[in-house]
């Protein structure tokens, strides 16, 4: 069957000469892997992880790897290859796309909010150094696992494990200590894109939702782009 999609580029593997298995996230088709052959109408370029693209796909029943027959980009990035801020933020958020979708199932409102914090990202100049934060935090929604700010003087304790405060403290990572489950409520009451936050702050509400993911996500292990993200982020 041949269809005409929307995608944004997760992983590019390249399979024999001039030949990538893409990994794709699509508006219309959840997730799809496809391979794809470069020609003087598909380039490279056209391929880099993150890109926003326009696919023309072969879906083959009943098979794992489906087929790109054309590309070309809706939307280029162009600002974000030329900032190494803006380019660990993205190289961050690719990881954690790769490690968290695993299902094959249509979400075109995810796709829309993955779409809309790359271009915000690319053309904003102020205001991204959080966005690593909001978008770990907003795509729990999209997968049923939002923390829940319940925190009061009676529950002062974040659980990572049930996603509440709870009145029991429990060792870092399966739970948080009183301070540090005070900074993550008030973290999630403001909006995070445009919150203040000290560098300690920062990579201690980072580390809090990475080892959330890892309790919520099946098989969410090392980040490899996390010490670079941390360094850029510090300086």
């Amino acid at each position: 069957m041949r269809v005409s999609d929307k995608a944004i580029v997760l992983q590019a593997i390249k399979h024999g000469d001039k030949k990538f298995i893409l990994k794709l996230y699509t508006h219309n088709n959840g997730l799809v892997t496809a391979s794809v052959a470069l020609n003087k109408n598909i380039r490279s370029s056209n391929i880099f992880p993150l890109s926003l693209i326009n696919v023309e796909l072969v879906l083959k029943q009943n098979k794992d790897v489906h087929q790109v027959t054309e590309i070309s980009s809706y939307y280029i990035l162009s600002n974000i290859s030329g900032s190494l801020s803006k380019l660990s933020i993205a190289q961050f958020l690719n990881e954690i796309l790769i490690k968290s979708i695993k299902e094959s199932a249509t979400n075109q409102h995810l796709f829309e909010f993955i779409e809309s914090c790359l271009i915000y990202l690319n053309d904003t100049e102020t205001e991204f150094v959080n966005l690593h934060l909001y978008f770990l935090l907003e795509l729990t929604k999209y997968f049923g696992v939002e923390p829940q700010n319940n925190y009061s003087i009676q529950t002062p304790f974040f659980d990572c494990r049930d996603g509440q405060f709870s009145n029991m403290a429990l060792a870092f990572p399966l739970g948080l200590g009183k301070e540090d489950s005070l900074l993550f409520s008030q973290f999630l009451k403001v909006n995070a894109l445009k919150t203040n936050l000290s560098n300690h702050q920062r990579q201690t509400i980072l580390e809090i939702l990475l080892a959330y993911y890892r309790l919520h996500f099946p098989g969410f292990n090392t980040i490899k782009s996390l010490d670079v993200l941390k360094e850029i982020i510090a300086g």
